[in-house]
């Protein structure tokens, strides 16, 4: 039975598992990930490699790692949320484990790929997969193969309030205490934020429409280029999709009524929180 190691190399949290050929998690370990220093975060990657592998008394054979960031050949250019550059882990990992298969790509092309095979885009032609969390991450697929492009849309710049902004500095999980400040509304994180706009603050309020007009517009732009049949959403800020889903779903459909492209349909992601470590794996078995 193959069975492998899946790494999920998030900008707030490291997980490490062992996950089945039916993608079932069998075990877990989650720490906060290292950030400045690659070869800390190595450490710490290899220290949860071999506890996980110790735990469980199994030979490690395969590796799929899903990670935050630019990445070319086994090579993570460039992460901002971890403010790593020229991260090599594929070759460090094959210098410590010689005989094993490992695979790296980026997070949310990861997770595009395992919604699309095995999750909510399974009966879609053109699947966009997008997560709000720390960051903002983009992934595609076409007919069931990965688009492998470094889709970093989070990075985009956007206008705002007089200046300019990357994207998810606005519309991510941090990005939204960001947008709430530039509102004089101090929240703790994003759950905290749409309890307010729930409450009906004011000033929660307007910040929460435009957080929705500029994260709809977002969307439609990447319909307009890709004309998808879904959009896959997940991350941390999903948690308050009852407040969220239906009016970002009418706003960002509203942007694309000009254009000759399909009705912006927004799904869940089935693996929910345990997408990125899933989708590890899949890179692995799909």
């Amino acid at each position: 039975m193959n069975k492998v190691i899946a790494i999920d190399l998030g900008g707030s949290n490291l997980r490490v598992a062992l996950i089945d050929e039916n993608l079932n998690i069998e075990k877990l370990i989650l720490e906060p990930t290292t950030k400045d220093d690659e070869d800390l975060l190595y450490s710490q990657i290899k220290r949860m490699i071999d506890e996980l592998a110790s735990s469980l008394k199994i030979e490690v054979n395969n590796i799929g790692i899903s990670a935050a960031g630019f990445i070319s050949n086994g090579i993570i250019k460039y992460s901002p949320n971890l403010n790593i550059r020229n991260f090599d882990l594929v070759s460090l990992l094959k210098r410590d484990y010689p005989n094993v298969k490992i695979k790296l790509a980026n997070d949310a092309n990861c997770s595009a790929l395992a919604e699309a095979k095995f999750g909510s885009g399974a009966n879609y032609k053109t699947v966009v997969f997008m997560t709000i969390s720390t960051g903002i991450g983009v992934g595609l697929v076409e007919n069931g193969q990965l688009v492998d492009l470094p889709l970093e849309l989070g990075h985009e710049y956007i206008f705002y309030k007089n200046r300019y902004f990357e994207a998810e500095q606005l519309i991510s999980g941090t990005g939204i205490v960001n947008l709430a400040r530039l509102n004089n509304l101090n929240v703790k994180n994003a759950h905290d934020f749409f309890e307010k706009v729930l409450s009906k603050d004011i000033n929660a309020k307007r910040a929460y429409e435009d957080w929705l007009r500029i994260t709809a517009s977002f969307i439609s732009n990447i319909q307009v280029a890709f004309n998808a049949d879904c959009f896959i959403l997940s991350g941390g800020v999903l948690k308050s999709k009852a407040i969220f889903l239906s009016d970002l779903q009418s706003v960002a459909n509203g942007f694309v009524l000009p254009f000759p492209v399909n009705h912006i349909r927004l799904t869940l992601a089935k693996f929910n929180q345990d997408v990125g470590i899933i989708s590890a794996a899949s890179l692995v078995l799909a």
